[in-house]
């Protein structure tokens, strides 16, 4: 796909407009623009996916353009999950994350618990202490806070003086000299430290903060007032306590950050791969659309696909049910028995009393069994066999039928003695349910014949021989 259309590449601007439709958080909103302007190598989490960026954003591996690899991709980095956590909570204007960082001191217990999970960079960076904001620091502490004495002051600034190379005059013998530098060095790099900077030992930095704390406890419970440091080593505690408040809110602050830089990189990279997902999909159905255009246009084939003919087939039947629906008569449902293989018959008619029992009238065409009650009615039983074919109808009459050609006049009517006649009267309700049967059998391959040949609009009552011939026509 990559080759045939292009790389996919997403716009720096598309992840911003998408972000803002998602969330209102307006400090993920400006850690995202800030973090896009930085180079890819930069953002460990999307340069696994991105191989390069130019001029309009990142551009997608080759590895991963297809949408089945995009899909597993966007299954581990799922976008709407995560915005969860980038959604503001009540009135609040930001996320919990950004929230947090204006109460950083509410973890401060917590120190020793980020610490541990921090890299070797973050601790060598977090023990890089800033001179001339130590130094403001000091001598904050000197004069607004405890009001020391000029002496007391010079025992603090002492070793501020030793870690930035300024030249001191020697005090005391040697032996206390290297007694102080040692116990300066337990705690500071002396020979990393210069002007610009202090570097304190990564070791070191747990016992810094635990004399802090120790240093606040005593401070709560002692009710004295003042501060002294009548020696150098009491200058350096003093010292240790200003470094250490300096340390604690690096500590906490670096972890902070590390936190929001874990989340705005997840972020982008769920924002990226949801644009470059839908990206591919577009494209697969550009392409598939392309593909039915080249086949409609192409003239069609002998050997046509299945899906091609099935749709074909269900145009049709749309085409036949969109059609007016015809009028059902009589030569409409002798043509439908016709095709059904029912061959025209020759009966001779009777006019003697079989005509209750099974003889029709004159010589007609019979095509069908009337589809009717077949209970005999108590008028059946009790009508004279000549009254009875007096008041018969015609069945050719009805049906519209042709005349056959004459008898033959040597053809002799069918004439029943009183005793043949006892002899059909005593088989006359086997006949009857004989009759039921074949009548039931013939009306049901009559429905189906139409059901599959019949119009499915064509659905008005039919007429015919179901509603011609009486009760009494056998």
């Amino acid at each position: 796909m990559g080759s045939k259309c292009g790389a996919i590449t997403c716009p720096k601007e598309e992840i911003l407009r998408r972000l803002q439709r998602e969330t209102t958080c307006s400090s993920c909103c400006s850690a995202l623009r800030v973090m896009i302007q930085r180079p890819v190598h930069e953002l460990t989490l999307l340069e696994s996916f991105v191989s390069h960026e130019n001029d309009s954003g990142y551009v997608l591996k080759e590895s991963l353009a297809s949408p089945k690899a995009l899909e597993d991709a966007c299954a581990k980095f799922p976008l709407h999950e995560w915005l969860k956590n980038c959604q503001p909570l009540k009135r609040d204007k930001r996320c919990p994350m950004h929230t947090n960082s204006r109460h950083i001191f509410n973890s401060a217990d917590l120190w020793e618990d980020m610490w541990a999970e921090m890299s070797s960079s973050q601790k060598t960076c977090i023990c890089t202490v800033n001179a001339e904001e130590l130094h403001d620091k000091l001598w904050q502490h000197c004069t607004d806070k405890h009001h020391l004495c000029k002496d007391c002051r010079n025992n603090v600034m002492w070793a501020f003086d030793k870690l930035t190379k300024k030249e001191q005059p020697p005090v005391g013998t040697e032996a206390e000299q290297e007694a102080e530098l040692a116990s300066l060095q337990a705690y500071f790099d002396v020979e990393k430290s210069k002007e610009g900077s202090i570097s304190v030992h990564a070791s070191a930095l747990p016992t810094i903060l635990y004399h802090y704390e120790d240093t606040l406890a005593e401070e709560s419970e002692s009710s004295a007032k003042g501060r002294h440091a009548p020696t150098r080593q009491a200058g350096l505690s003093e010292m240790l306590c200003v470094v250490g408040r300096l340390l604690l809110r690096k500590v906490l602050t670096s972890y902070q950050s590390s936190l929001e830089e874990e989340q705005n990189q997840q972020l982008l990279v769920r924002l990226v791969l949801s644009y470059f997902q839908a990206q591919t999909l577009e494209r697969m159905a550009q392409q598939n659309m392309e593909s039915l255009l080249e086949e409609d246009s192409t003239p069609a084939k002998s050997g046509a696909s299945k899906r091609k003919l099935k749709k074909d087939r269900r145009l049709k039947r749309q085409e036949a049910t969109d059609e007016p629906g015809v009028t059902w008569d009589e030569e409409h449902e002798l043509t439908l028995l016709t095709q059904m293989g029912w061959n025209k018959c020759v009966g001779m008619g009777v006019s003697n009393r079989s005509t209750c029992c099974g003889g029709s009238g004159s010589s007609t065409q019979l095509i069908s069994a009337p589809a009717v009650d077949d209970s005999p009615s108590p008028e059946c039983a009790s009508v004279s066999p000549s009254a009875a074919a007096q008041e018969l109808p015609d069945a050719a009459q009805l049906l519209h039928l042709e005349p056959l050609e004459p008898l033959d006049p040597n053809v002799h009517q069918l004439q029943l003695t009183e005793k043949e006649w006892l002899e059909w009267e005593e088989h006359k309700g086997e006949l009857l349910e004989e009759r039921q049967r074949m009548r039931a059998h013939l009306k049901q391959q009559f429905e189906d014949f139409c059901e599959r040949y019949a119009p499915p609009a064509a659905a008005l009552p039919r007429k015919g021989l179901s509603s011609c011939l009486p009760c009494s026509n056998v």
